[in-house]
């Protein structure tokens, strides 16, 4: 069984509350990190600058938890499924995470790759999650909203049995498919 989307029946509030103890708080976040991710600083070159509220849904829908490689192909996702990343912004995106970011926040091959999957998730996505309000979904179950915003759970397996292929020792593969 897939636990990833085990969940399905779960309204979005309730696993939101269950992730209520590990999850950042925006002083936690590093500025390089908001001032590339958050809307509050957007300058409007990376696409998909998302609040830290939407990220936790994003996560929550795409069964993602919160390390390094989940981080990044959630990131990936939201970009991709905007339509407005290039490939000159995808480098220069992955080239400011590895060298950048704050040591514990950097990506490394390992993460660049994860992203890349995202990405090209994103990109099969109906909707630009980073234009969803979130707050309207709270109540709905996760398989409504899925179906609703169009995320394929079939696509996602896919990325996930070849990240697990990829990354077989990784700690998220371990909860992957």
């Amino acid at each position: 069984m897939n636990l990833l989307f085990s969940s399905n029946k779960k309204k979005l509030k309730d696993v939101l509350k269950e992730m209520k103890p590990f999850k950042l708080k925006q002083q936690d976040v590093p500025f390089i990190i908001r001032f590339i991710k958050n809307p509050k600083y957007d300058i409007g070159f990376f696409p998909g600058a998302v609040s830290l509220l939407n990220r936790d849904c994003i996560h929550v829908l795409l069964g993602r938890g919160v390390l390094d490689k989940d981080e990044a192909f959630v990131i990936g996702y939201i970009m991709g499924s905007t339509k407005k990343m290039t490939t000159f912004k995808e480098k220069l995106f992955l080239f400011i995470s590895r060298y950048l970011y704050p040591k514990g926040y950097r990506f490394g091959k390992g993460e660049a790759k994860i992203f890349e999957y995202g990405l090209i998730a994103g990109k099969k996505s109906c909707k630009d999650l980073s234009k969803i309000d979130f707050k309207w979904f709270l109540s709905w179950t996760l398989k409504d909203i899925r179906s609703k915003l169009g995320v394929d759970i079939d696509f996602l397996k896919l990325c996930y049995i070849l990240e697990k292929k990829a990354f077989p020792n990784s700690p998220e593969s371990q909860r992957l498919i």
